[in-house]
């Protein structure tokens, strides 16, 4: 879930903050050509995938509360299975359709995107992605998610004509679809930050698990990373959680709700369960968190799960090999940089 805003905040475990293109006037021929870089679907097709196209198992884990939040219900009904079918029906009234050039200026977008990405490897363009205008209803404006091979776009960013910034983004959403179905790709790029695949499940303990809010982008919770202080060693996970139990009308915004921390894990034999305290919070010692930035690099400060880490270098991995431009990184966060762009020419 990327949010290309300035104004965006998310409250850290160390009061750190993160932050959750050329129009042109040629006939809209190009954006549905066959074959075609990327396809559009219209508002009635994208209500069926943005509730069908779910492979990672969102809808098996998105909590009550947080459907609470999106939907904006401050009495919901405490059977998730009757929520999930209104917070569905919810999404499906969610899209809408593009214009002409709407889907001009994204065509062109992706394009440019593509282009980057060929110079590294001609491999890494994904096929058959698909693109869904979304309404600002759930998450906000300026928010981007993916779900299976598509890639849903706010509709209030084509107020502005200023498509070049939706460069990088689409380079970060392009990384999700990666992911995704591309195990091997995840597992490698994942290691380089620190993160490795559980040989056993990860769950979340019963408090925990009421109040988390599931990343569309980053759903798994498989993906642990050791953390060393002295002699001390914690494995631990990202979690992002509602502030609250229910969702507040003074409150509209579903980023007021957001909040990350890392969760310790702890072994029950059978599978790995997070700590946290009665109301939700994290038990980790402050001590130990130096370990997680310093194994993350700092190239980034979205940062709330590996997907969204390694989307951003991602990005900007593309950017700096395209450009021929590594100033801007410090030597850890260039050896990230030069790690990603290795393992991409692998592809």
């Amino acid at each position: 879930m990327y949010r290309m805003s300035s104004n965006s905040k998310v409250v850290l475990l160390l009061l750190l903050t993160i932050f959750v293109s050329c129009k042109s006037t040629k006939p809209d021929h190009t954006a549905n050509s066959k074959p075609s870089l990327v396809t559009f679907r219209d508002s009635i097709d994208a209500s069926k995938a943005i509730v069908g196209d779910d492979i990672d198992g969102f809808f098996t884990q998105i909590s009550i509360v947080d459907m609470a939040i999106q939907m904006k219900n401050p009495k919901p009904t405490d059977k998730r299975d009757d929520m999930l079918k209104v917070y569905k029906a919810y999404l499906q009234k969610s899209t809408s359709n593009w214009t002409t050039d709407d889907k001009q200026a994204m065509f062109e977008v992706f394009t440019t995107a593509k282009k980057m990405l060929d110079k590294i490897s001609p491999r890494i363009f994904p096929g058959d992605i698909k693109l869904i205008k979304i309404k600002t209803n759930h998450y906000g404006g300026d928010v981007y998610y993916t779900r299976g091979k598509n890639i849903l776009i706010p509709e209030n960013i084509f107020e502005s004509k200023d498509f070049e910034k939706q460069i990088p983004v689409m380079l970060h959403e392009i990384f999700h679809i990666l992911s995704r179905y591309d195990p091997v790709l995840r597992d490698d790029m994942y290691k380089l930050i620190g993160f490795k695949k559980s040989l056993k499940p990860v769950e979340l303990d019963p408090v925990l698990k009421q109040i988390v809010l599931t990343n569309p982008d980053g759903v798994t919770n498989q993906y642990y990373m050791t953390l060393t202080n002295d002699d001390k060693k914690t494995n631990i996970i990202p979690v992002i959680f509602s502030k609250g139990k229910m969702f507040k009308t003074g409150s509209p915004s579903f980023f007021d709700y957001l909040q990350f921390e890392l969760f310790p894990l702890e072994d029950t034999g059978k599978a790995w369960m997070t700590k946290s305290t009665d109301d939700g919070k994290t038990t980790l010692d402050v001590a130990e968190t130096p370990s997680f930035f310093q194994q993350i690099k700092d190239n980034t400060q979205y940062i709330i799960h590996p997907d969204e880490i390694m989307a951003d270098n991602f990005m900007l991995a593309v950017q700096a090999y395209y450009k021929d431009d590594y100033v801007n990184f410090t030597p850890e966060g260039k050896k990230l940089i030069e790690e990603v762009i290795a393992r991409l020419k692998e592809m």
